[in-house]
């Protein structure tokens, strides 16, 4: 046992119990003495009333100095720590209590949902709080949000607060939510500080320690969490509500226009993976425009994926909205994933040639290759000399081509390197003025991963035709004419790509075209934004290297590889739940964009200044279908969905949690166990303020009685 005080603070106002002694030291009067002879018998009388007037008067100033003292010490709250503390009434607490709200707690084991159950729990807790107790409430989906951050002393606002609590589609985010919850406790003065965690302590959720300083939940106060390992650190209970694991969920839907074949042909690639489910087959269904468009039969492995391929034909023209769809099983909210089929758009091209061109070059073969009719229906090529490439417009063209032109001036490596970070597409063919010094001086080996060595001479020719057939790029074009069948590459660049997306390899000479999406340094300028794609043609388009400039199978190959690199520049707008939803409007809108939500809602979007046209839907709240309107016209659409993290329902065990919330002292509340015996037997502590304050109170009684006129 030991004694402490809350508000330590006041204890100097104890020193004001001296103020009495000091006016009495200060008004004492002083005179001189001057005897009588007829006053010598009336002093000798009053000698024995005197002795008692002085001695009330030494007990009221005793009695005042201790009023003094008692009302500071209630002041700096005096407190009992300890088992000799007594039982019944305790210290005043604060209490942060961590919901899970995330979809995961939708499953219903027994009838009711988890959240309900996690409901029930909170409420149990709000019915252990005393007058003058406080608590804070705290949701733990992703991302972490404080209901009540600024506490409340009243049990029924917290009350109402926990019965307003509905699961979102959203994933877990119980590292933000402790750290949040930690925030709000460090705050608190209050002797007893405890931190509930109720949920499924779903593993994914525990991304990392309690209180790491490299990622702090939202709204922790700065500060908040140096206490938690101290002796008045907060104590933690967890509550934990587990239901099925067995689930399936779909991880990703891809879509991508196929080529070469029927007009509006996509493939729908969609990917499920199982979790705790055993191994068997899995019926996968298409829908599009809210009607099925087919379906088909995978086998899945437990613990493993697998990969339900459709091919949907649609209307190129308008944007087309669809879904896949898993049978039920013990999480619904991952058993749909949106997706869009966008529609076909005017792709800006900028083709960049080197700046003393002269006769037919690269540039030549690609642009006639691109554009043979110059009627600009699918692709609209500006050319350029390489010295004004830096400055063109960047938001203007999704994909760049620098068709042989050797090396690049600094303010066109910045303006390369700066498209392909925002989502742009680049296009590099190498040639006969390639300057293999500059290109590996950093441009190729950080933004694509391959690096230069000499060109490799072929007098005799290589045939491409066994390298194209079944490559992806090239998926859907026919093969077998005499044409293709006798294309050959006589020169090339030898290269070595370290880790590179697709590499399309020639023997006898090594990768003729690399596709790759590495960006050096990490993340783009803005999160929301993809990384673009880049491609590099180690052959040029030229006679003496090969005879694609002779060649029709140039066209499609040209078509094929701007489409692709335009594909992050037109990728439709996605997004999971919680984060923002850009979408690219094509062209910049003439008055605001709109957006309907998947709950029918319009919402305004934010119009993003930097980067191609865009719009954002900041933090998104449900999944689903949203469209953008601008100028009356549909201008995108954008898929939501679950956080496929959320589809792996298993628990982090004891030891794990423990060590995420270490050095916090830990006790878990098994379902079925009395709540109130737990938290009691380690609340501890007796405020002594009320004591102090009725000591007072009686003091000023008895200095009343004492200080009371007398007569006679």
């Amino acid at each position: 046992m030991n004694f402490t005080f809350l508000n330590g603070a006041f204890l100097f106002a104890a020193l004001a119990a001296l103020l009495p002694l000091l006016i009495h030291l200060i008004s004492r009067r002083r005179v001189s003495t001057v005897d009588f002879s007829s006053l010598r018998f009336l002093k000798e009388l009053e000698r024995k009333r005197i002795r008692r007037v002085r001695l009330r008067q030494i007990l009221l100033l005793i009695v005042r100095s201790l009023i003094i003292l008692a009302a500071a010490l209630a002041l700096a709250r005096p407190t009992l720590k300890g088992t000799l503390a007594g039982g019944g009434a305790h210290a005043r607490t604060s209490v942060a209590i961590v919901v899970d709200d995330s979809a995961s707690m939708t499953r219903a084991p027994g009838g009711g949902d988890l959240l309900s159950e996690a409901r029930a729990a909170a409420r149990e807790i709000a019915g252990l709080l005393d007058d003058g107790d406080q608590a804070f409430l705290v949701a733990a989906g992703d991302p972490a949000r404080a209901v009540l951050g600024e506490g409340t002393f009243s049990p029924d606002v917290l009350l109402e607060a926990v019965n307003a609590m509905e699961a979102r589609d959203v994933g877990t985010d119980y590292s933000g939510a402790v750290d949040l919850a930690l925030g709000l406790l460090g705050a608190s003065r209050n002797l007893n500080r405890e931190l509930y965690v109720l949920g499924d302590l779903q593993r994914t959720g525990w991304t990392r320690p309690a209180g790491d300083s490299s990622s702090q939940g939202v709204g922790v106060p700065e500060g908040g969490t140096e206490a938690r390992g101290s002796d008045d650190g907060p104590r933690a209970y967890l509550l934990p509500f587990d239901g099925p694991t067995a689930n399936l969920g779909l991880s990703s839907v891809d879509v991508e226009r196929k080529h070469g074949g029927t007009a509006g042909l996509f493939s729908v690639t969609a990917r499920v993976s199982s979790y705790d489910r055993r191994s068997g087959e899995v019926l996968v269904k298409l829908f599009v425009d809210g009607e099925q468009a087919g379906q088909a039969g995978i086998n899945v492995e437990r613990g493993a994926s697998a990969v339900a391929r459709f091919a949907v034909t649609v209307d190129e023209s308008e944007w087309h909205e669809g879904w896949v769809e898993l049978p039920p099983d013990a999480l619904d909210a991952d058993n749909r994933c949106f997706f869009v089929i966008p529609a076909a758009r005017l792709t800006e091209v900028l083709l960049v040639r080197p700046d003393l061109a002269q006769g037919l070059d690269d540039a030549d073969y690609i642009e006639r290759a691109l554009d043979p009719t110059t009627e600009r229906r699918k692709f609209s090529v500006s050319v350029v000399p390489m010295n004004a490439l830096s400055h063109q417009d960047d938001d203007r063209f999704p994909v760049v081509i620098l068709a042989d032109v050797g090396r690049l001036d600094d303010d066109a490596e910045r303006w390369v390197r700066r498209h392909v970070v925002d989502g742009g597409g680049v296009f590099i063919v190498l040639g006969n003025r390639t300057d293999v010094r500059f290109w590996n001086a950093g441009l190729l080996p950080e933004v694509v991963g391959v690096e230069i060595r000499a060109p490799v001479e072929r007098p005799e020719g290589v045939r491409i035709a066994p390298a194209l057939q079944g490559h992806p790029l090239l998926d859907g074009l026919v093969f077998g004419e005499r044409l293709i069948d006798d294309m050959v590459v006589r020169r090339a660049f030898d290269v070595r790509a370290a880790s590179v997306e697709e590499v399309l390899e020639l023997p006898g000479i090594g990768p003729a075209l690399v596709l790759s999406r590495t960006v050096a340094g990490g993340a783009a300028s803005d999160p929301a934004l993809p990384r673009g794609e880049v491609a590099v043609l180690m052959t040029g388009i030229d006679p003496s290297w090969n005879d694609l400039p002779r060649s029709g199978f140039i066209v499609p190959l040209m078509h094929r590889l701007v489409e692709r690199l335009s594909r992050a520049s037109s990728r439709p707008a996605s997004a999971t739940v919680g984060e923002d939803l850009v979408a690219w409007l094509g062209e910049s809108p003439a008055g605001r964009v709109e957006v309907d939500t998947p709950g029918g809602r319009t919402l305004t979007a934010e119009l993003r200044p930097t980067g191609a046209p865009s719009a954002a839907v900041e933090r998104v709240a449900e999944r689903g279908i949203y469209r953008f309107h601008a100028g009356g016209r549909t201008a995108a659409l954008g898929a939501v969905n679950v956080d496929p993290g959320e589809s792996d329902l298993a628990a982090a065990n004891r030891d794990e949690i423990e060590e995420f919330l270490s050095p916090l002292p830990q006790t878990f509340i098994e379902r079925g166990a009395r709540l109130e015996d737990e938290v009691l037997q380690a609340r501890y502590g007796r405020e002594l303020w009320r004591a102090f304050l009725y000591i007072a109170l009686a003091l000023l009684a008895v200095e009343m009685y004492l200080a009371r006129p007398r007569f006679g």
